[in-house]
Formats: C-alpha cells, sequence, structure tokens
C-alpha cells in the first residue's frame, strides 16, 4: 500500500482537490495561457513542478529564433513548456496540473486529452524518450491501495517518436496505450506490458477503480531517459459527463521574468501522492 506524501494529504485534507464529480461548465473554451511552473500545488488548474530531481529542468520558452520545425510548425503562438534530463538515469522532470475531473466510471467513455509535442536527445542517448502523459486517480474509500497512475509514453503506440519535428497526440477511452504503477488489484507494469486502453483499464482495475477520481494530469520526462530535450505545449483535457469539461492550455515564456531551473523544486512534491513504491523496479 503506497504512503501518501505530506503534501498531498494536506491538499486533499484541505478540499482542493475533492473526490466527488463536480460538474463544470463544458463546451469550447479559450486556451489558458502558463507562463510560469509553480514550485508546488497552489490551486486547482494551475501548473506546478510535481517530480524533479536533479539533472531535470522544467520551464516555458520563447521558440523566437530558434528556427527549422522548432519554431516553424509550433502549435500554438511563440512559446513552449520545455522539460530538460541531463546525461543521467536519475534526471527525472515533470509538472502537474490538478483539478475536480471527476470519476473515472463517469468520464472515461468521454475522456479527450491531447498535447503536441518536441523531441531530441543528445549523441548516444534514450531515442525512444519523449514527453509523456500521466493520470493519477485516488479513492479515498478503497480498502488497500487507493491510488493509481496510467502512463502514456509515444514509444509504445508503435514505433520511437520522431526527432526534431512537432508530432501530435490525440487520446481517448478506445486509442492510446498506456502502463500502470499498480492498484486496484492490478500489479504495477512496471513501465511496460501489460499496455491497455482507458477502456481496457477500466475493464481490468476492480470495482474501486470505477470511484476513484482522476486528481492531475503530469506531463513528464521519467528517470532511465538520460539526455533529452523535449517541448510541449498545446494541452487539452475534455469530457461530456454531467456540465461537461473543456480545458486547453498554451504555454509561453513570461517575458518579465528569467526562467529558474526545475532542480530548484521541492524535490518529492507530487499530486499523486505516490512515495516510490516498493514494488516498482523502476519509473519511467
Amino acid at each position: 500500500m503506497r504512503v501518501l506524501s505530506p503534501s498531498l494529504k494536506a491538499v486533499l485534507a484541505s478540499g482542493a482537490v475533492t473526490v466527488a464529480a463536480l460538474g463544470l461548465v463544458g463546451g469550447a473554451s479559450a486556451a489558458t495561457v502558463v507562463t510560469a511552473f509553480d514550485s508546488s500545488y497552489i490551486a486547482n488548474g494551475q501548473w506546478y513542478q510535481s517530480s524533479l530531481t536533479a539533472g531535470g529542468t522544467a520551464s516555458t520558452q520563447s521558440l523566437a529564433g530558434k528556427g527549422g520545425n522548432l519554431e516553424g510548425s509550433a502549435p500554438l503562438s511563440s512559446g513552449a513548456a520545455l522539460l530538460t534530463t541531463d546525461n543521467t538515469n536519475v534526471a527525472k522532470t515533470e509538472v502537474s496540473v490538478a483539478d475536480n475531473y471527476g470519476k473515472a466510471g463517469d468520464i472515461l467513455s468521454s475522456l479527450k486529452l491531447g498535447y503536441d509535442f518536441y523531441r531530441s536527445n543528445a549523441a548516444g542517448q534514450n531515442a525512444a524518450a519523449a514527453p509523456s502523459l500521466k493520470l493519477t486517480f485516488y479513492n479515498p474509500n478503497y480498502v488497500g491501495d487507493g491510488f493509481v497512475t496510467l502512463i502514456y509514453e509515444s514509444y509504445w503506440q508503435g514505433s520511437n517518436p520522431t526527432s526534431d519535428v512537432w508530432t501530435h497526440v490525440d487520446i481517448d477511452f478506445s486509442s492510446g496505450l498506456f502502463w500502470q504503477n499498480g492498484g486496484f488489484g492490478q500489479a504495477n507494469s512496471a513501465g511496460g506490458p501489460p499496455l491497455n486502453t482507458l477502456s481496457g483499464w477500466l475493464a481490468a482495475f476492480d470495482g474501486g477503480f470505477s470511484d476513484a477520481s482522476l486528481v492531475s494530469v503530469t506531463m513528464g520526462l521519467g528517470s532511465y531517459n538520460p539526455g533529452v530535450t523535449g517541448y510541449f505545449d498545446n494541452v487539452s483535457i475534455s469530457h461530456t459527463s454531467g456540465n461537461g469539461y473543456a480545458r486547453t492550455y498554451d504555454f509561453e515564456a513570461d517575458a518579465g521574468t528569467v526562467p529558474e531551473p526545475a532542480s530548484l523544486a521541492l524535490a518529492g512534491i507530487a499530486l499523486a501522492g505516490m512515495s516510490a513504491a516498493a514494488r516498482r523496479r523502476k519509473t519511467r
């Protein structure tokens, strides 16, 4: 059973991230501009540095003057989020956004996720790595491990990601393969198969998962992905359950500030609330 981090306990106790399926305004929405990552969770809808180790950085960057596909084919405006890892296996960088997204049993059938990424790697380093997407679910009434995170990685979708081009990702109930880090009757996939769509995992987990709320969405480069430069932008999250939910995030450099390295973030603070599980062989 996982031990909840003190930060997550405090957030849940404050009611900031509830575990009820709340109706939120749906329909089309203008993109929310993100110019910096908070060093820890501040409020729902604000992106923050959720899990970073030495050698990982996260910032928002202007693409002006970068040239090539990075600038010329950028999906939104003139900036993007930038994640990097140094040439060590321990380097990790993840940023998250929390909200009252709703319960898995209510939202997954209509959940739609999207983002764009651009990646490259240092010579001789990991050509498979690219910014990944994680969905963390929590059921406070579950007897046992009430957390699970589903992890979408580009290279499990059939081939390694293409370097030095912008790639768009669309995920819904029946498309996009995830591994998971253990919970609701399933053992940790440990970075690989079994892989399932959201539909497949809803069927594979026990009944407690249906009542687990989606509490955070994370973009990141996990450990064992050395020497990677990954940009991402145009992150969208929507579903039609209840009153619906729709939000898109546009990452842009703050012209008035100089981005600080993500290594200044508080290590170990993740809304996912999971300390390293004993059963996990490695975290991607």
